[in-house]
């Protein structure tokens, strides 16, 4: 939701003030999405690339000792970053880099992770890309994200009103893209996906998509 995109990453006022809504919100967003976390991220290889790992909030979802190689341009993160993975036992290594470019080798990972990221990433279809490329052929990509609602309705009206002072405030987050087709047309051999409305505080994203991409 508040992670990636280029110019936004290390803005002095918006990636501290970011960095600490994050922090305070987590255990909000563990009790709204803790369980679905819990079973997608189940059975996970002993290192995991997460896109946009922000402050750390999917760590607790890691079994302990796991290598995470953490995808997180905003340099205002890392502190915190680093504090969840010492409280975890979360081996981390951290990549100051956008989901664009991501420097890891063709086919050299196993499992990648995005939850509430691909909203804030500028190039959607070259991150994709970049997952894909740096998959296995056994690897998946697991997701979960918001995105842009039904036509005509409230919540689609919100997100339209919302989004440029959404954009500019939480570091190139779009309310209303519509992800789902681009992961769809990313070339996946095989895709499982649902669509749900989480209902939260957090109207704007509302709308939602989960699921796992295999390469």
């Amino acid at each position: 939701m508040f992670y990636m995109e280029n110019q936004f990453k290390n803005n002095a006022i918006r990636g501290p003030i970011n960095s600490w809504l994050l922090r305070i919100m987590s255990a909000y967003m563990h009790y709204k999405f803790g369980d679905m976390k819990k079973v997608l991220f189940q059975d996970h290889p002993d290192t995991v690339v997460e896109i946009g790992s922000g402050t750390g909030e999917n760590l607790r979802y890691l079994r302990k000792g796991t290598h995470l190689i953490a995808i997180e341009p905003n340099e205002h993160m890392h502190g915190s970053l680093k504090k969840t993975a010492e409280k975890y036992g979360i081996s981390l290594e951290i990549r100051s880099l956008i989901g664009e470019a991501i420097d890891l080798d063709d086919e050299s990972c196993e499992f990648v992770v995005s939850t509430l990221v691909l909203c804030t990433v500028k190039d959607l279809d070259q991150c994709l890309k970049q997952v894909k490329r740096i998959l296995k052929p056994s690897g998946k990509f697991v997701f979960i994200e918001h995105v842009k609602a039904r036509e005509n309705s409230v919540l689609a009206m919100i997100q339209n009103l919302l989004h440029r002072p959404w954009h500019y405030c939480f570091e190139g987050c779009h309310t209303n893209r519509d992800i789902q087709p681009f992961i769809e047309s990313a070339g996946f051999s095989q895709l499982e996906i649902e669509s749900y409305n989480l209902y939260s505080a957090i109207v704007p994203i509302i709308p939602q998509i989960r699921g796992i991409a295999f390469k």
